[in-house]
């Protein structure tokens, strides 16, 4: 998969109403935390990398890629805190098998920003997946967000903001990054990725605005996978109970060449499998709701809206709770199963005590 370009903040150009509101934070500095949120895919990583640059670069806007420019986009500038959970300036291997941003993190986050720049003319810390920070943490950055330092950004990156206490809300700029448009989406991939317009129109259409996921078709890796759930998913809603269990029995053990070398606890690494798995099958059933993707024969009687719904609410319960990965697959088949024979998906809420019931 070729790797993504990220160029200055003036020359992109996929939200155009965020790109305008930065370059007139660039130009007359007044507040200093935000919060950015919006759907995976919209840009959010890419609009803070691209500001950093902007930021931080002194050759101006055709800069083809200056020493600075390179280390804030590998993420090694001294004055630039790209806030990992796994490892930010992690001191022992413990560390790294955290699942929330803790208190640690964040005092040493705390402590590096009241430092002055020491090359750049701000100190700028971007915490990706912040509403994974514990309420603790978020207690303990309040004093940083309602009086960083002098010359410090802090920006919060999130898909949604309700899990964060409201204090902290309170203190941030709020930044709301839209679904990206199709036919944007498809430009991005011509223009600034190279692609050929054929498969940057089909990658378009097929990420439903998601450029994280769009992207991901040039990666062969990526696409077996989605290929092989897909097919896995098809053929156990289309079979019986057995056919089903033996697949959630190997999603369960599967280690799937999508995930990386990073270290992670199992429980970790069966929860991304999972995770990627779902919005496999939600993408496509997106698809096949709006009539872009057909259903197989043996799976007609499943009325798309519902099984959308369905995947969508156990991909949730995924996310929220500590449940494995097998009593979700399982308790998705059966809700989809014992629907049909009912005539039709009744839409209420999956809970994880439902679940544990089951």
């Amino acid at each position: 998969m070729p790797d993504f370009i990220i160029p200055r903040l003036e020359k992109l150009d996929s939200q155009p109403e965020v790109q305008k509101l930065l370059l007139g934070i660039k130009d007359y500095p007044g507040v200093q935390t935000f919060l950015w949120t919006g759907p995976e895919g919209t840009g959010k990583r890419t609009y803070a990398l691209a500001w950093v640059r902007s930021l931080f670069c002194k050759e101006g806007l055709d800069c083809p890629g200056c020493a600075t420019c390179k280390q804030v986009l590998n993420k090694t500038h001294s004055d630039l805190f790209w806030v990992h959970r796994e490892h930010f300036w992690a001191e022992d291997d413990k560390e790294k098998s955290k699942t929330e941003t803790t208190v640690k993190v964040i005092r040493r986050l705390t402590d590096k920003l009241n430092q002055a720049p020491l090359s750049a003319p701000y100190k700028v810390a971007i915490v990706p997946a912040a509403d994974e920070m514990n309420e603790e943490a978020q207690n303990i950055f309040l004093k940083t967000l309602e009086e960083p330092p002098s010359n410090t950004f802090v920006v919060l990156l999130a898909e949604k903001s309700g899990n964060f206490i409201s204090t902290v809300l309170s203190r941030c700029r709020p930044i709301r990054f839209p679904q990206v448009p199709f036919h944007r989406v498809e430009e991005i991939l011509v223009k600034d990725q190279g692609w050929i317009r054929e498969d940057a129109k089909k990658a378009s259409l097929e990420c439903r605005g998601n450029i994280t996921l769009a992207l991901r078709a040039a990666d062969p890796v990526w696409m077996d996978f989605r290929q092989k759930v897909q097919e896995d998913w098809d053929r156990g809603l289309g079979g019986n109970e057995e056919d089903w269990l033996m697949l959630a029995n190997e999603y369960d053990q599967w280690e799937p060449d999508i995930l990386d070398d990073r270290e992670r606890t199992a429980t970790q690494r069966k929860s991304l499998v999972l995770q990627e798995a779902f919005s496999v099958v939600v993408g496509l059933w997106e698809r096949r709701l709006l009539g872009e993707a057909p259903i197989p024969e043996r799976l007609k009687g499943f009325p798309p809206i519902d099984v959308l719904k369905s995947v969508q609410r156990h991909q949730d319960l995924a996310n929220e709770t500590t449940l494995s990965l097998k009593m979700v697959m399982d308790h998705l088949f059966m809700e989809l199963r014992d629907g049909l024979k009912r005539g039709g998906l009744a839409h209420h809420s999956v809970s994880e005590s439902a679940v544990q019931i089951i």
